[in-house]
C-alpha cells in the first residue's frame, strides 16, 4: 500500500514538471517574439508615462495615457493571438487585470477630489504589480527593463 502511494506520488511530480516544462518550452517558442516583445515594450512605456504624469500633476492627461495601455494590450493580444487558447486565457486574464487598474488611476485622475498624488502613486504601485504579473508568463529574455528610457526620447544621457 505505502509504495503504491509513493509510486504515484512520484508519478505526479513527474507529470508535474512535464506539464510546467511542456508549458515554458510553448512560452519560449511564441509565434511572432518581436510582436510580444514590442507590445510589452509598449506596456511599460506607457505606465511609465502614467507615472511621470502624475509626478507632474498632469491629471487630465491620465485618461489619455488610459487609452494607450488599452491600446498597448491590444496589441499583446493580436502578438499572441496565434499562440495556444491555455496560454492565451492566462495572459487574458492576467492582463484584464492590469487594465482594470490602470482604469482605475484614470477614473480617480478625473475626479478632483480624488488628484492626491500619493494615492495615484500607490494606486499606481499596484497596476505595475497586475503589469508584472502578465510578463511573468512571459520568457525573461522577452520582458522589458523598465528603468530604461524608451528608444527614440533622449537615449542615454536621459534620466527621469
Amino acid at each position: 500500500m505505502k509504495r503504491t502511494r509513493t509510486t504515484f506520488a512520484i508519478l505526479a511530480v513527474v507529470g508535474f514538471v512535464l506539464t510546467l516544462a511542456a508549458s515554458a518550452l510553448a512560452q519560449a517558442q511564441l509565434k511572432a517574439p518581436d510582436d510580444v516583445k514590442t507590445a510589452l515594450r509598449l506596456l511599460v512605456q506607457v505606465s511609465n508615462d502614467f507615472k511621470r504624469q502624475i509626478t507632474n500633476k498632469n491629471f487630465t492627461r491620465v485618461p489619455h495615457e488610459y487609452m494607450e495601455y488599452t491600446e498597448a494590450a491590444d496589441a499583446l493580444r493580436m502578438s499572441i493571438k496565434d499562440e495556444p487558447a491555455n496560454f492565451k486565457m492566462r495572459v487574458e486574464t492576467r492582463l484584464k487585470a492590469a487594465v482594470a487598474a490602470y482604469q482605475k488611476i484614470s477614473d480617480m485622475s478625473a475626479t478632483a477630489k480624488d488628484t492626491d498624488v500619493d494615492k495615484l502613486m500607490a494606486e499606481h504601485a499596484k497596476a505595475v504589480t497586475a503589469m508584472n504579473a502578465v510578463f511573468d508568463l512571459f520568457p525573461a529574455d522577452m520582458r522589458p527593463d523598465p528603468n530604461l528610457p524608451p528608444p527614440g526620447r533622449g537615449g542615454r544621457g536621459r534620466s527621469n
